[in-house]
């Protein structure tokens, strides 16, 4: 069963089904909105410098990071922190600071190993993304003024989206690409929860058991093995899911979410009759989706999505996903945003799959998994090639 890529914008936020796609940049934990208040023009300022010169970070082969660009870096962060209701505490600040470093340098030194394929795919990818980002926007205004409190524009945002999916792609294929699992590793997981740390855990105990089974680090380790697989296989539960398509036609401002006047709102109604008039007459779904609806998601999902059982969305949706016969198509539905039209293909009960319709997601996720195991090794032999030398103010920290 395909799963949504993101879900649909008319709805409010809600708890996607468990997924284990981790996203390379995910990993890194570096955002373009970082690199972009990094690397943002500065401000002449001629005199402040004199009076406070731009203090050296870190350097290496082929670059160097001052302490503005680490300062803006951190700010960025926090600003796209507070932005989803989060906060950095005084005391968590350090730590803050040392992990944006490190990906500051582990971005820049990517960048400068990117070949001209590496480049090609990057593009095509942010290209990709960025239209996405804009689709899901009401408007290009609207677009570019969530930018603008970011303190960016929408070509730099651009441009970091670019390095951004460099810095993926040379992870892509300078480490990402070279790890296999195969199908026995993700039975192993589907049957007792075995994934890299519990193998590495177990290896533990064993010797343990052997040498030292009286001793509290032994009984630790056996409880905590327990726990691990615990958790591992309580992944594999999903909750009843609803594999739907949805077409939506606005009947508020997507500005102000205010109503749209009577005589918006009738013309619309009459536009989505038409197009379920069609639709019950044998017309592709997803054809019409990509025509009619006004969800911003629509070119990326073609009005597709996978839906949970507990979701947070729509009442007046959720009671037709969830009651709708298979393969039919919804009368108009109302709801306090518009008029939509669903379409349910599949639901599947909550339990544990099979290991056939499992077997994708497990691998995604044992192989996400070793690369977070590897990457600090590959970061620290990064650092050594590119001779990274940290300034000794920082060194004295």
């Amino acid at each position: 069963m395909k799963l949504p890529k993101s879900r649909c914008a008319v709805l409010p936020p809600q708890p996607k089904a468990r997924r284990w796609r981790v996203v390379t940049v995910a990993v890194l934990g570096f955002i373009s909105l970082t690199l972009a208040a990094a690397e943002a023009p500065r401000p002449p300022a001629a005199k402040a410098a004199e009076l406070f010169p731009d203090e050296l970070v870190v350097k290496g082969k082929g670059f160097e990071i001052r302490r503005s660009q680490l300062e803006a870096a951190v700010a960025a962060f926090k600003a796209t922190m507070a932005a989803q209701g989060q906060s950095i505490s005084p005391s968590q600040e350090p730590m803050v600071e040392t992990n944006i470093l490190d990906r500051m340098i582990f971005a820049r030194i990517l960048l400068q190993k990117a070949t001209a394929e590496d480049r090609a795919k990057a593009k095509e990818a942010a290209d990709k993304f960025v239209a996405t980002e804009k689709r899901r926007a009401p408007s290009e205004e609207s677009f570019k003024r969530r930018l603008l409190a970011l303190g960016m524009s929408a070509e730099l945002f651009a441009a970091r989206a670019l390095e951004d999916k460099l810095v993926e792609q040379v992870v892509q294929r300078e480490l990402r690409a070279k790890i296999m699992v195969t199908t026995d590793q993700a039975r192993e997981f589907y049957e007792a929860g075995v994934d890299p740390e519990v193998r590495e855990l177990q290896a533990v105990v064993d010797k343990l058991a052997k040498t030292d089974p009286e001793t509290a680090f032994y009984a630790e380790g056996k409880k905590r093995l327990e726990e691990l697989r615990k958790a591992n296989l309580a992944r594999l539960n999903r909750p009843e899911q609803a594999h739907v398509s949805h077409i939506v036609i606005y009947t508020i401002d997507r500005l102000t979410n205010e109503p749209l006047p009577e005589d918006l709102r009738q013309t619309r109604r009459e536009r989505i009759q038409k197009v379920a008039e069609r639709l019950k007459a044998g017309e592709d779904f997803t054809k019409l989706a990509k025509e009619y609806s006004e969800d911003p998601a629509v070119g990326e999902t073609g009005g597709e999505y996978t839906v949970a059982r507990e979701a947070d969305i729509v009442p007046e949706l959720k009671a037709a996903f969830f009651s709708l016969p298979t393969n039919q198509v919804s009368e108009v539905i109302t709801s306090k945003y518009g008029y939509h039209l669903a379409k349910v293909y599949e639901r599947t009960p909550a339990g544990k799959p099979p290991f056939e319709k499992a077997e994708k997601d497990i691998k995604e996720y044992l192989l996400n998994e070793e690369l977070q195991r590897q990457l600090p090794a590959y970061f620290a032999q990064l650092k050594q090639d590119f001779g990274v030398e940290m300034a000794k103010s920082r060194e004295s920290k």
